[in-house]
């Protein structure tokens, strides 16, 4: 896999834009991968962006493009995963830097809409800790400007991109499949953080329904699984995905 120097955080720490597979690239925008967004070049030449991370991330996501040889306006797109801060707080910016047009399911899109994220389950003592947190903690600049799909879709970008509904860690949440690559980003629905494990249940609007929609992603056919929260996997990806549904992994 071909790794490119991009930027460093506000601490000075190097950040790297990592292809994954040809034409699609992660990009780190909090070091040691604790977020990430996805770059997805369509054979025109044009680019999706998948999540615009936190509101500091717009200065990484930008840089990257540059390391790439790329302008802003080359992102036609951006997919967003679903609303909350870690994923949608750098969408306004980037949006406007960019002008791409921006994609949420839409039982998300309220939430995008308003800049606030989802409610969360507080049958767990973490949900009704984070139920507390005043918005303003929360909260991420609204974008009005919206289109929305619905599970099953196949948006006409990058050659092709179908939407998996994986909702619970929020209504709307989604994981994204890329055939012509053979990649698939999972969003929240599993992390790969010191192993593959499941999204933190504080988060989730409904903590059992994310267990069990993600199940949907050992069905796919896939090469590398992209997470959003840790590196990608590249060697036998579906594998350790089924494994981990499974309960053999954690």
């Amino acid at each position: 896999m071909g790794y490119r120097p991009v930027v460093t955080d506000e601490g000075g720490t190097a950040m790297t834009a990592v292809q994954v597979a040809d034409g699609v690239w992660r990009i780190p925008t909090a070091p040691a991968d604790v977020v990430n967004s996805y770059l997805i070049a369509g054979p025109d030449g044009s680019l999706v962006l998948v999540d615009a991370g936190t509101k500091r991330a717009s200065k990484a996501l930008l840089a990257a493009l540059a390391q790439l040889g790329r302008a802003p306006g080359d992102v036609t797109h951006l997919l967003l995963s679903h609303a909350h801060n870690d994923h949608a707080g750098g969408l306004a910016e980037v949006q406007a830097a960019t002008g791409a047009a921006v994609h949420t399911h839409e039982r998300e899109a309220v939430y995008v809409r308003e800049g606030r994220m989802p409610a969360v389950d507080r049958s767990t003592r973490g949900g009704r800790l984070m139920a507390r947190l005043p918005r303003k903690a929360t909260g991420f600049a609204p974008v009005a400007e919206l289109e929305t799909f619905a599970d099953g879709a196949v948006l006409p970008v990058a050659g092709g991109i179908s939407v998996v509904h994986t909702p619970g860690h929020t209504p709307g949440h989604c994981s994204f499949l890329h055939p012509s690559s053979g990649v698939l980003v999972t969003g929240d629905a599993i992390f790969n953080v010191r192993g593959l494990r499941w999204s933190f249940a504080s988060s989730c609007t409904h903590v059992t329904l994310s267990r069990t929609s993600a199940a949907r992603l050992g069905e796919l056919d896939f090469s590398v699984a992209g997470f959003t929260h840790g590196a990608h996997v590249s060697t036998g990806a579906q594998a350790a995905v089924r494994a981990f549904l499974a309960g053999r992994a954690s």
